[in-house]
């Protein structure tokens, strides 16, 4: 029986430190004035105001209710990526950052909605050129950066030289390549700056 393969994730991912915050500026507010001191007279006591009489019509405006606030729109609940079978990866499909396993392959990936904020897009997806014997990681991952970088044009719009957008891969390892016939090689594109929302197909930059 054939054990499970997987695939192994291979370098070139430079993501930086994401730090979601906002710098909060606080105004001095300086002492209230002061009162005017109460006025003093020969009076004792001071007459009562006199009282409205009936003809007299109150402002509407000083006897509106106060509004009341509107309800506030619900937030929007966050999306929760789903554990997927790496295997099942398909070109359009996005993803948050992967963990590797003790043996360091990726067996599965946290897929997400592409509208919300994810780390990686799957932009193309080809099989490599070998024979039946393993050739290596380091040449596998070659194979599959060169892959890569030849669909990196054709879907963001920009050689990849000039992109500020960068890539990474998935590709099979050696017990994968040897005895599950896997040869396919799974590009991811990312933006270093930090995740982002919706397609980065076409986005020319």
């Amino acid at each position: 029986m054939l054990s499970e393969t997987r695939r192994m994730l291979s370098g070139r991912i430079a993501l930086g430190t994401l730090v979601a915050g906002a710098a909060l500026s606080l105004t001095a507010c300086g002492p209230l004035p002061l009162l005017p001191p109460a006025l003093s007279g020969d009076r004792a006591e001071e007459e009562p105001a006199p009282e409205p009489t009936e003809d007299e019509e109150t402002d509407p405006a000083e006897e509106t209710d106060p509004v009341e606030d509107e309800d506030p729109e619900p937030e929007e609940e966050s999306v929760d990526p789903e554990d997927t079978d790496v295997f099942a990866l398909r070109v359009g499909d996005c993803l948050n950052e992967m963990e590797s396993n003790t043996d360091e392959t990726i067996s599965e990936v946290p897929m997400i909605d592409c509208e919300e904020p994810h780390d990686f897009e799957v932009y193309h997806a080809g099989d490599l050129d070998g024979d039946d014997v393993f050739p290596g990681e380091d040449e596998v991952a070659d194979l599959a950066a060169e892959e890569c970088h030849g669909a990196f044009e054709d879907f963001v719009g920009a050689d990849y030289e000039s992109s500020s957008l960068d890539f990474t891969t998935l590709f099979p390892t050696e017990e994968g390549w040897e005895n599950g016939n896997d040869r396919e090689a799974v590009c991811l594109i990312l933006d270093p700056a930090g995740q982002t929302s919706g397609t980065l197909e076409d986005a020319r930059f």
